[in-house]
């Protein structure tokens, strides 16, 4: 009699295990047709079904929400999938995607101390948390516990460091920064766009404190690693020909903005570091078509469309364009 319940306890398992498998692969069909309306009566029947429904029903019923534009379901079905399975992976991976795509950066802040007080040691929710408090208040305290509290349960994740360098710069601690970039490096076998991102951090740090060979030699590194990526980072490669400009190496410098420029025609910085060594080597009329591109192109921060303006308006008068010129100085007047 025992064995017999035993085997219809398998059975009924058995069934109950094909059936919510054939209703996800149903809901997918649907969600595939774009009727995600059918597919979330499916799904919500199989969470009102089961006591504990695989986690991929949530992620699955979440992404339907979404598709109708029903934000706060989709939140609310993660939430009750992480209440069922603490810890899962999965479903805190979408839940934090979920919440920076979707949520302001308050509201995220508040979801993510719920979520943490449920898996107080999840990597995905500290990481999270951690960038939230470093943008609402980089030098508060709070943000300083978080990343601590990441570097803590996830010691030899090169995530943590990362974050834990990205604070430290952020609060002029560039020694720190460095070192935990550094540990980064040695914690993983960092593919070409990891160690070009962590280098970069590296030659900028260096370079605020002066040393200017270490800057160069990770500038050198990021700009090499740079190169051997199908798609190229050109603010990257930007910071390595600043650097050079910076030190009076324009040819050297001017070779990397070729690059760029090769890379990415539109890229308003490299247009304008363009536009400046044309001037340098007396050729203005290519000087003001590079730096009216850089004003119509990718960005320019601020205070360089307010360098490109002034280099224009002073170059047109010296090519006596007048009307050119007033146009640059009414510009800089207006601001």
């Amino acid at each position: 009699m025992i064995l017999g319940t035993l085997l219809l306890g398998l059975m009924l398992g058995g069934i109950q295990a094909a059936q919510v498998e054939g209703d996800m692969e149903s809901a997918q069909k649907y969600m595939q047709a774009r009727d995600f309306r059918k597919a979330i009566e499916v799904l919500e029947a199989v969470v009102k079904r089961e006591q504990a429904p695989p986690a991929d029903v949530f992620i699955l019923l979440s992404t339907s929400h979404l598709n109708v534009k029903e934000t706060n379901r989709a939140l609310e079905v993660f939430e009750r999938g992480m209440s069922l399975y603490p810890q899962q992976a999965l479903l805190e991976e979408f839940y934090v995607k979920l919440l920076a795509d979707y949520v302001p950066i308050q509201q995220m802040k508040d979801k993510l101390e719920k979520a943490l007080a449920a898996s107080p040691r999840s990597p995905f929710l500290l990481r999270a948390a951690a960038f939230v408090e470093m943008r609402l208040d980089i030098r508060g305290e709070r943000a300083r516990q978080m990343v601590a509290k990441f570097v803590e349960v996830a010691p030899d994740d090169p995530n943590s460091h990362y974050v834990y360098g990205q604070w430290a710069r952020l609060n002029h601690q560039e020694e720190l920064a460095i070192a935990e970039w550094e540990k980064t490096l040695s914690l993983t076998t960092a593919d070409a766009r990891m160690q070009m991102d962590v280098y970069t951090l590296i030659g900028d740090a260096e370079n605020r404190l002066n040393r200017a060979e270490q800057a160069e030699a990770a500038f050198k590194k990021a700009f090499e690693a740079n190169s051997s990526l199908e798609d190229h980072n050109s603010a990257s490669a930007f910071f390595y020909a600043d650097f050079l400009a910076k030190q009076a190496r324009f040819d050297e410098s001017h070779a990397i903005i070729e690059q760029i420029l090769l890379w990415t025609p539109t890229y308003g910085p490299a247009l304008l570091e363009q536009a400046i060594h044309l001037t340098r080597v007396k050729k203005p009329e290519e000087a003001v078509v590079a730096a009216e591109k850089a004003l119509v192109g990718t960005d320019l921060t601020k205070d360089q469309t307010r360098a490109a303006h002034v280099l224009l308006g002073k170059t047109y008068f010296l090519l006596k364009r007048i009307p050119d010129a007033e146009r640059h100085q009414q510009w800089l007047k207006a601001q």
